[in-house]
């Protein structure tokens, strides 16, 4: 329990004076005034591209997840409906919950169908740097996931098993303009390397106003194992949705094309297309991903 805790308690104290006022709320985060104004977060990876801006808001996601005709079950359907929460406590410290929902999986083979909750999660993200007048942001982070999930397949449990993990990453943004680019990289640490694998998880976005509140955007992301858990004698991960604990597994490549679209200050939708394009595929072969977000 101290190493989980650990890197939260770190969190702390890099907040310093920002934590030390961080009951002094402000909602706005980021984006009060006189801060930073732009803001088109990125739209597929919602769970590990974690925005750089500190904000108030609540983000409703649906993803539909199309898996690969040469994986274990041929192919098959994930649809996942969450809510993000984010909580900006002041401009530079913010609380996080990324993870949770529920997923409906459907396989065409081999593998028993299953709807049920995932895992939960719950952190704390610190901006480093934050320098409006370049619209440039730097923000550290750190989340718990504890196994409180129950997604399973037959005896293959997808959620809920092991000691869970803590995700530690780095995220960052910088426009030009109307372009902006953003950029994130991470380690989800299964606690207990036995029943899951811990993967590194990176992701690059770029987004372009090409009418009053109108962004479309390209994006990359990448997942790779770094140490294999023992539970399934499987040759496939569960990339950013689910986690099988598999002895083999290796590296998943994906790009994405779509659009976020601001109706006002408070209030955003994006949607994206994605596939996978690595040779390495496991559950994700094509995935749409829709999001609103309501913001503070």
């Amino acid at each position: 329990m101290r190493t989980t805790l650990l890197p939260l308690l770190t969190l702390a104290v890099l907040a310093g004076s920002s934590a030390a006022n961080a009951f002094d709320f402000n909602w706005e985060g980021a984006h009060a005034a006189g801060l930073h104004q732009r803001y088109v977060p990125a739209v597929s990876n919602p769970l590990f591209n974690e925005t750089p801006y500190i904000t108030t808001e609540v983000r409703p996601v649906y993803l539909h997840n199309k898996i690969p005709s040469d994986f274990l079950s041929r192919g098959g359907i994930l649809n996942v409906v969450a809510a993000e929460i984010r909580v900006a406590l002041n401009d530079r410290l913010g609380i996080i919950a990324s993870k949770d929902g529920y997923v409906d999986a459907n396989f065409k083979s081999a593998l028993r169908d299953d709807s049920a909750f995932v895992n939960l999660s719950l952190g704390l993200k610190y901006a480093l740097l934050s320098d409006p007048a370049t619209d440039s942001i730097l923000t550290i982070g750190a989340e718990y996931e504890p196994p409180t999930g129950n997604l399973r397949t037959g005896n293959i449990h997808m959620q809920g098993r092991g000691g869970g993990f803590m995700n530690l990453f780095a995220t960052g943004a910088r426009a030009f303009g109307k372009l902006g680019l953003q950029g994130s990289a991470g380690v989800n640490l299964a606690l207990d390397g036995d029943n899951d694998s811990s993967m590194l998880h990176y992701s690059a976005h770029v987004d372009y106003e090409v009418l009053p509140g109108f962004y479309p955007l390209l994006e990359f992301n990448g997942f790779t194992t770094i140490d294999e858990g023992t539970r399934t004698p499987l040759d496939f991960e569960g990339v950013d949705l689910v986690n099988f604990g598999s002895t083999e597994s290796g590296t998943v490549l994906s790009a994405a094309a779509g659009f976020r679209y601001h109706f006002n200050r408070h209030l955003q939708m994006g949607a994206a297309y994605e596939r996978a394009v690595s040779g390495r595929k496991d559950i994700l072969d094509e995935r749409y991903t829709v999001d609103l977000v309501i913001r503070y």
